[in-house]
C-alpha cells in the first residue's frame, strides 16, 4: 500500500510538471516573432499593424473561443480537448516554417494559440483533481510563473541560438510535439479510481452546455474575478508596452536601458505569482488581499515612472510588477474554489475569466487608454492606475472563497 501511495504522490507531481510544460510552447512560438520583426516585415512586406496582428493572433483566438472551449472541456474532459488542441497547435507550428506570405502566416499563428488556450482553461480543473485544495493557490502561482518564462527566454535567446528564422521555427515545432508526447503518455484528468467510482464521477462531472451557461454566467464571483483580472492585465500590458518609449521621451534614457527597466515588470510578475499565494495563505481573506494588492499596485503605477534615477526606476518598476502579479494565482484558482462551481464547472468558469483577461490585455491599452492619452505618457500611466481603482472596488465585493470560505 505504501508503494502505491508513493506512486500516486509522484504521479501528481509529474502531471503538474507536464501541465506547466504544456503551457509553454505557444508562448515560446509567439515571442520568437519579436526577435524576427524586422525580417518578417521586410520579407512579407508588412505594415506595423499587420505585424502586430501576427503577434496577437494567438490571443485573438483565445478571446473568441475561451468560453466555448471551457464548456466543451467540462462536457468532454480536459485531456481529450487538450489532445486536440495540441494537434491544431502543432499544425500551426509546422505551417509557420513553410508560410511565405501574410495570410498563411497569420492563420498558422492563430493555430499555435490553441494549446495555450485549452491548457490555461483547464489548469485549475486538473490541478484541483490531483492536489489538496489548500495547495491550489501556490500551485497556480507556479503555473502562472511558468507562463512568463517562455516569452522571456525566447526574447533573450532566439537571436543567439539560431542563425535563421526557419531553424528557430523548426525547434519551436519540435518543442511542441515533444511536450504533446509527454502529455499523451503521462497525464490523466484525475487519479485512478475503481471503474464503478470513475463512471460515477464522470457522469456527475459532465454538465450540459445549457447547465454550464446558467450556472457560470449567473455566478457573481466569476464576473468580479474576471473584471479584476481584466484590470490587472490592462495595467500590466500598458506599462510594459509604453514604459521604454515613455522613459526615453521624458528623461532621455538610452532605449536599451529603458527596455531593461521595463523588463523588471515581468520579473516582478514572476515574483508576485509565487509570493502572492503565500501571503494570501496568511491573510486568509480574499477581499482584504485583492483590494490591498490593488491599492499597492495603484501606488506603484503612480510612482514607478516619476523619477529620472535609473536605479530608483528599476526598484519601483520591480515593486509594481510584484504587486500586479500577486493576485493572479488567486484569480486563476477561483473557477474551482468559488461556491457553486468546483471542478464540474471549472472549465466554463475559467473560459469566462480567460476571455476577459485577454480583452483587458488587448482592448484596454490599445483601444481605450492610448486613444485618450495619445503621446502624453504621464496621462497614459495615470489612466492605467484607474484600472486599479476598479479592481479595488470589485475586490471589496468578492465573495470569500478558498479554505476560508464562510
Amino acid at each position: 500500500m505504501k508503494g502505491v501511495s508513493m506512486s500516486k504522490k509522484n504521479r501528481k507531481w509529474l502531471v503538474f510538471t507536464i501541465m506547466c510544460l504544456a503551457y509553454m510552447p505557444g508562448s515560446y512560438a509567439q515571442y520568437q516573432l519579436s526577435v524576427y520583426a524586422p525580417e518578417l516585415i521586410q520579407s512579407f512586406g508588412l505594415t506595423t499593424s499587420q505585424f502586430s496582428s501576427l503577434f496577437t493572433a494567438p490571443m485573438i483566438v483565445a478571446i473568441f473561443l475561451s468560453f466555448v472551449g471551457g464548456m466543451i472541456s467540462d462536457k468532454v474532459g480536459s485531456k481529450k480537448v487538450i489532445n486536440i488542441s495540441f494537434v491544431i497547435a502543432g499544425i500551426g507550428m509546422i505551417g509557420r516554417v513553410f508560410a511565405n506570405s501574410y495570410m498563411p502566416f497569420f492563420l498558422c499563428m492563430a493555430l499555435t494559440g490553441f494549446s495555450n488556450m485549452f491548457v490555461n482553461i483547464n489548469a485549475s480543473k486538473i490541478t484541483a483533481s490531483w492536489f489538496e485544495q489548500e495547495k491550489l493557490g501556490i500551485l497556480m502561482g507556479i503555473f502562472a510563473f511558468c507562463g512568463q518564462l517562455p516569452g522571456a527566454f525566447a526574447t533573450a535567446t532566439t537571436a543567439v541560438l539560431f542563425d535563421s528564422r526557419t531553424s528557430a521555427f523548426i525547434v519551436s515545432a519540435i518543442f511542441c510535439i515533444s511536450v504533446f508526447v509527454l502529455w499523451l503518455l503521462f497525464v490523466k484528468d484525475k487519479p485512478e479510481d475503481t471503474m464503478e467510482e470513475r463512471e460515477k464521477i464522470d457522469q456527475e462531472n459532465q454538465p450540459s452546455i445549457g447547465d454550464s451557461l446558467k450556472v457560470v454566467l449567473s455566478n457573481k464571483g466569476i464576473w468580479l474575478v474576471s473584471i479584476c483580472i481584466m484590470m490587472a492585465l490592462g495595467s500590466t500590458v500598458t506599462l510594459s508596452t509604453f514604459m521604454p518609449m515613455a522613459l526615453q521621451t521624458m528623461y532621455g534614457i538610452d532605449l536599451k536601458v529603458c527596455g531593461t527597466i521595463a523588463s523588471m515588470l515581468t520579473l516582478g510578475n514572476c515574483i508576485g505569482s509565487i509570493t502572492g499565494p503565500i501571503v494570501f495563505s496568511k491573510i486568509k481573506n480574499v477581499k482584504v488581499f485583492v483590494s490591498g494588492a490593488a491599492v499597492l499596485s495603484f501606488a506603484g503605477i503612480i510612482m514607478c515612472w516619476r523619477f529620472p534615477s535609473i536605479f530608483v526606476l528599476h526598484i519601483l518598476v520591480l515593486y509594481t510588477g510584484i504587486m500586479l502579479g500577486a493576485s493572479m494565482p488567486i484569480f486563476l484558482s477561483a473557477p474551482v474554489l468559488l461556491e457553486g462551481l468546483g471542478t464540474k464547472y471549472a472549465g466554463s468558469a475559467a473560459g469566462v475569466i480567460s476571455t476577459l483577461q485577454l480583452l483587458g490585455a488587448v482592448l484596454i491599452p490599445t483601444y481605450i487608454l492610448t486613444p485618450i492619452a495619445g503621446d502624453n505618457y504621464s496621462l497614459l500611466f495615470m489612466l492605467a492606475s484607474i484600472c486599479m481603482v476598479i479592481m479595488f472596488l470589485c475586490g471589496l465585493l468578492l465573495p470569500q472563497f478558498g479554505n476560508n470560505q464562510k
